[in-house]
C-alpha cells in the first residue's frame, strides 16, 4: 500500500509541477516539500530506520546534483533540484537519477523539436559549442543563447517524463 502511495506521489508531483513549471515559469517549494516530506514518513512507516535513509539519500543525491549544477554554472535551476529531491525522497536515489537520465533524453528531444520549429538548430549548437569552449578553456559560466532572444523550455515537463518513464521500467509493481 505504501509503495502505491509513493508511485501515487511521483505521478502528481510531476503533472503538478509540470502544470506550474508551464503557466508560473517556476516549480513552487510548496510542491516539491510536501511531496518530499510524504517521501520520508512514507518509507520510514515502511521501512523503519532503513527507510528513512533510503528516503533522505534520494533527497542527498538530490542536493549533490544541486552542487554539480553550480559549479558547471546553474545547468539545473533551483525548482528543478527540488522536483528531483522529492522524487529522490518518493523513491530512492537510483529513481532520481534514472528519472534525471530520461528526463534529459526527454529535454534534448523537446529542444530539438522546438529548435527545428522556430528554424534556430544551427544558431543553437554553435552557440552551445562557444558556451562549451569558454567553459572549458576560461572556466565562464554557461549561457547558451541564440542571439535571437531566449526560448524558456519548461524542464518539469521533461523530468515529470522522465520520473514517469523511470516509474515505468524501474519499479516493481
Amino acid at each position: 500500500m505504501l509503495t502505491y502511495m509513493s508511485i501515487g506521489g511521483v505521478v502528481v508531483l510531476a503533472a503538478v509541477a509540470a502544470y506550474t513549471d508551464v503557466r508560473c515559469g517556476k516549480i513552487f517549494n510548496a510542491v516539491t516539500v510536501p511531496f518530499a516530506l510524504l517521501g520520508l514518513v512514507l518509507h520510514t512507516i515502511g521501512g523503519g530506520w532503513e527507510g528513512f535513509l533510503l528516503s533522505a539519500g534520494g533527497i542527498g543525491v538530490g542536493f549533490g546534483l544541486w552542487l554539480v549544477s553550480s559549479f558547471l554554472g546553474r545547468v539545473l535551476g533551483g525548482g528543478d533540484i527540488k522536483l528531483l529531491m522529492a522524487f529522490g525522497a518518493l523513491q530512492g536515489p537510483g529513481f532520481l537519477l534514472w528519472a534525471l537520465a530520461y528526463g534529459a533524453v526527454v529535454g534534448g528531444v523537446i529542444a530539438v523539436v522546438v529548435a527545428l520549429r522556430r528554424g534556430m538548430l544551427g544558431a543553437s549548437f554553435r552557440s552551445l559549442g562557444t558556451a562549451l569552449y569558454l567553459r572549458a578553456a576560461m572556466s565562464t559560466p554557461m549561457e547558451i543563447s541564440d542571439g535571437a532572444g531566449e526560448i524558456r523550455l519548461p524542464y518539469a515537463i521533461a523530468l515529470g517524463a522522465g520520473a514517469l518513464l523511470a516509474l515505468a521500467l524501474h519499479v516493481p509493481w
